[in-house]
């Protein structure tokens, strides 16, 4: 495939201007590239649109941390709704979150998913750390969760090793999130 035939390159970034909840969601994709995917440079669009020709590699991105938090056999509600979260955080449409919101991860395929993107292995090591808080999001990194992750990490490509690099730094992300809350609220949390 020819560089400017990539998806990410058929952005028009000559589209016209969002306005209200289109621009919202937009500056919230924006955000979400830049803070969670260190995006510093994105496509300079301002349509919601444009940005969303990117949702193939989404919902497959998505739906392979389902894979991965139902690792254990049950996927809970809070790593549902972390994962729900996150979808609607990077951009996900309403019909996406909507079908995440009742998808039994039986009925995913992960070949079908890995086909949903041209570069699956762009995002490689930030989707098994994905993986890894979508599935600690209940309180428990389950030995089966963890073991679907690092099979998932084995056909992508990433070695024991790099998972236990960033099993560690969700670890030091946690502990970092819970000194910060309190300090943040020494008198404790408004909403615990």
């Amino acid at each position: 495939m020819e560089e400017s035939d990539r998806l990410h390159n058929s952005i028009d970034v000559n589209a016209a201007p969002d306005t209200g909840d289109r621009a919202v969601l937009l500056r919230s994709q924006v955000r979400f590239c830049q803070h969670e995917l260190g995006c510093n440079s994105l496509p300079p669009t301002e349509n919601l649109d444009e940005m969303r020709k990117l949702l193939p590699v989404l919902e497959g991105y998505v739906k392979a941390l389902v894979i991965c938090a139902a690792g254990d056999g049950e996927l809970s509600d809070p790593e549902r709704q972390w994962i729900l979260g996150l979808c609607a955080s990077a951009g996900g449409t309403y019909e996406l979150v909507e079908e995440l919101r009742a998808l039994d991860p039986a009925d995913l395929d992960i070949a079908a998913l890995m086909n949903m993107t041209e570069r699956p292995g762009l995002f490689t090591h930030i989707l098994i750390f994905h993986a890894i808080k979508a599935s600690d999001a209940d309180g428990v990194f389950d030995p089966r969760e963890e073991m679907t992750i690092r099979a998932m990490a084995s056909v992508l490509g990433v070695d024991g090793a790099y998972v236990d690099k960033l099993i560690a730094l969700h670890r030091e992300e946690e502990a970092f999130h819970k000194r910060k809350m309190e300090t943040l609220f020494p008198n404790g949390h408004p909403y615990p």
